[in-house]
């Protein structure tokens, strides 16, 4: 070339190329949400630079010529645009011509430039314009210099905060300072005006400004701000894109082309402690044996496919990303200025889970999570995604989970960066195999070692395996067949096959109403219950059967401390009859002690199992105990291929050497104790007959009420329509901060008083009993 200007805004043969290969990326509809519309004239720009190598006019027309060469004409639906930003522009002549250029864009909208200097009544009378739906503050308008260390209130001040707040606008913002996202300050601005108008719409522009991609560790201190979204514009390189996939999701990020930007030939480049923007200011391309530059919107678009490839998106992510998102956000659909109907947005979750209904008996895999057990028709039946404490279903919608975070699987909250970490390096060298997992090993030391007494373990992937494997090396170490039970162990034949006398004889063991159906009659008289803390009933079982007993099972402890000397006397009548103490450990363990309740009584088992948190969600189970006790699997056929995958001694190893390091006891403690006190005290504030119990870290409460199951649903519903997944028990995970508390805190108040009211007036009767809760097992359909 002969001139390196005919780089300038032109679209070559190296962008061609380039661009067919992103074409099996890209998705059949794409909105911009990030152009400029601009007349040269109304910027007032001085000196020479790459606006003047391009036309004069920028409108919309101009706008899908030039994008139409790297994403396809037939795929651009739309955009969001604003004005250029620059230091003599005209912004009053800058937004009217944005507004007469989107008239006749049905699925379009506008930003208009806004400068704190500018009248309340100009913008208001911007923003009552259907068309424009929010506003693009900028630091060269700041009144603080120099304007690139701005503060956010030095070119966007609170006023505009709130006008943007009463409109409900999308603000879009780029950040400046050098740390941009990762600025304290900036933080510290967002955070705070984000909590205060929650109606706003805040985009961050540039992925929060991370052109230096190590900014974007800031990005992850915004977590909890639901009003908060990035957009793509610029950003060449996929770190930035990676870190927003990881802390917000899909439904976070937004496609930007930043027209005209995305004309510019280069790139800009992470370099030391800042970016440089490889352009053709900085570099003679004609003397690069190496490279051919191509604009900046292909460099862009290739940077979100590695991020997206590399975070495993599927097409609806990306959908999302380049379409869905931005509609959702404008409430643009079909050409007209109406949002999507209610009907049609709110019926995913339910809908899925009318069709699971018929395709899978009884809609769900585990009886816990059916929505019939906390709020039929309302509750949430399906997850899209799930980080700390948070929960999104599959209409957007956000939640808090304030109910079993996980059935008690996650105690280190959803998506826990540490276990996660593990994963992907197992994933990535490979997670199955002919031959076993190194992992299993590690687990296995490590157990032992937190479990002085314990000198083996076996593994399997649940914890109703755990227990069945566990019960099958008791009756095979000690040639014995009848079992004792106390407490809930799982689905298997060996367990129900207490319930095949006459009465429901785990009726009071957590879950009621188990019918051994299915179960083989010739398994009567081969598991008998006791009751926590009933001495005569153990005794009677082993006066019975003492010579037929391979094991007494039992939690140590589920919701209180056994009576003084229990647990003594269980350990004291197992070993004297030659039975086996096997102590299930799956809900309690880790939670209220690290290892295991029983290390806190100072009860030695036979063996020990585990499961729920051991994995933090990955499905795991454990087996422990002494050398003798663990010697029937030896000698019992006990065996399955995918307990031999290395996901979940991956993930335990990851979860027990994290909680090794933090105090996971103290914290949940501490948060179940907050709990509890929020349920007494506001129980009292509204004359509720509320009785609490359990330990904090597995908090109850009751309705004291002959309505009691009708309120427990009406609870549940009220706490949905404010953002919680909410029943009558918490398992805490780390993930609970005290600001969540509190906002919890708030909400119940606010719930209970209605409750207090439904009481007063005697109405709770009147709720549907179709739409009452479930409790205990039934006949699923």
């Amino acid at each position: 070339m002969s001139s390196n200007k005919q780089h300038m805004w032109v679209f070559d043969e190296h962008d061609r190329e380039l661009s067919g290969q992103l074409s099996d990326f890209l998705p059949d509809k794409i909105f911009d949400f990030h152009a400029h519309l601009y007349r040269t004239g109304d910027l007032n720009i001085t000196g020479p630079g790459f606006l003047d190598e391009g036309p004069s006019e920028a409108d919309v027309k101009v706008w899908k010529k030039y994008l139409s060469g790297f994403v396809g004409k037939e795929r651009l639906r739309g955009g969001l645009f604003f004005p250029y930003p620059s230091v003599g522009c005209d912004v009053i002549s800058a937004n009217n011509y944005l507004i007469d250029r989107v008239k006749g864009e049905s699925l379009s909208r506008g930003l208009v430039l806004a400068t704190p200097g500018m009248a309340t009544g100009e913008l208001s009378a911007f923003l009552d314009n259907p068309l424009i739906c929010g506003i693009k503050p900028y630091h060269i308008f700041s009144s603080e210099q120099p304007t690139f260390e701005s503060s956010v209130n030095g070119y966007f001040p609170e006023w505009q905060w709130e006008i943007a707040n009463h409109y409900g606008c999308v603000v879009m913002l780029h950040l400046v300072k050098k740390g941009a996202v990762a600025d304290p300050d900036n933080l510290k601005e967002i955070r705070g005006m984000c909590s205060r108008y929650p109606n706003i719409k805040l985009v961050l522009a540039h992925a929060g400004r991370c052109f230096h991609w190590p900014n974007a560790d800031g990005i992850k201190q915004l977590r909890g701000l639901e009003n908060v979204w990035f957009d793509t514009s610029a950003i060449c390189e996929p770190e930035a894109f990676m870190m927003i996939l990881k802390e917000f999701g899909p439904r976070k990020l937004l496609w930007g082309s930043d027209f005209p930007v995305c004309m510019i030939k280069g790139r800009s480049v992470t370099a030391g402690d800042g970016f440089v923007w490889i352009d053709n200011g900085f570099c003679n391309w004609e003397r690069s044996s190496f490279a051919n530059p191509v604009v900046v919107g292909i460099e862009s678009l290739r940077a979100l496919r590695w991020a997206c490839e590399e975070t495993g998106l599927n097409g609806d992510d990306i959908s999302d990303i380049f379409y869905n998102n931005a509609f959702g956000l404008l409430n643009v659909n079909n050409g007209t200025l109406s949002g999507t109907p209610e009907n049609e947005l709110l019926s995913r979750t339910q809908s899925l889970y009318q069709h699971a209904m018929h395709r899978i008996p009884g809609g769900t895999q585990l009886l816990s999570k059916r929505p019939e057990m906390m709020a039929p028709g309302k509750w949430p039946a399906y997850f899209r995604e799930a980080r700390g404490c948070e929960v999104w279903d599959l209409d957007g919608k956000h939640y808090y989970d304030m109910a079993s975070n996980g059935i008690g699987a996650c105690l280190l909250g959803f998506n826990d960066p540490d276990v996660n970490k593990a994963l992907r390096r197992r994933i990535n060298l490979g997670s199955m195999c002919t031959l076993n997992p190194p992992e299993e090993v590690e687990l296995a030391d490590l157990l032992c070692d937190i479990h002085p007494c314990a000198e083996q373990a076996r593994f399997t992937r649940s914890g109703g395996e755990a227990c069945a494997v566990a019960v099958r090396i008791a009756r095979a170490t000690t040639g014995r067949s009848v079992v004792a039970v106390c407490g809930y162990h799982g689905w298997h034949d060996w367990y129900l096959a207490a319930n095949l006398g006459a009465s429901d004889a785990l009726q009071g063991h957590l879950l009621p109403g188990l019918n051994p159906v299915g179960v083989p009659g010739e398994l009567r008289d081969t598991a008998f219950t006791f009751r926590i803390n009933n001495r005569q009933e153990l005794q009677s079982i082993i006066d019975r059967y003492g010579k037929r007993l391979a094991a007494v099972i039992m939690e140590p402890c589920r919701n209180e401390d056994p009576e003084p000397g229990f647990l003594e006397f269980v350990r004291e009548a197992t070993t004297k009859t030659g039975a086996l103490l096997i102590f299930d450990e799956i809900t309690i363990g880790w939670r209220l002690h690290f290892g295991g309740s029983h290390m806190k009584f100072g009860i030695i088992p036979d063996i020990a199992v585990f499961a729920k948190s051991l994995g933090n969600g990955v499905p795991t189970g454990a087996v422990i105990g002494t050398r003798a006790a663990m010697d029937g699997a030896n000698i019992s056929f006990i065996s399955s291929t995918y307990w031999t995958e290395s996901l979940g001694p991956a993930a335990s190893v990851a979860t027990l050497k994290k909680m090794e390091k933090i105090n996971v006891p103290a914290h949940v403690e501490l948060t179940g104790r907050s709990i509890m006190k929020s349920w007494e005290s506001l129980a009292e504030k509204h004359q509720m007959p509320v009785e609490t119990s359990g330990y904090p870290c597995l908090a109850h409460f009751r309705f004291n009420h002959k309505q009691s199951e009708k309120l427990r649903t009406i609870y549940t519903r009220l706490m949905l329509d404010r953002g919680f997944l909410a029943g009558l028990s918490v398992y805490p995970p780390i993930a609970h901060t005290p600001e969540l508390i509190q906002l919890y805190h708030a909400a119940i108040d606010e719930v209970f008083g209605d409750i207090a009211d439904i009481i007063k007036e005697g109405s709770a009767g009147r709720f549907p009993d179709n739409m009452t809760a479930h409790s205990g097992f039934a006949r699923l359909l």
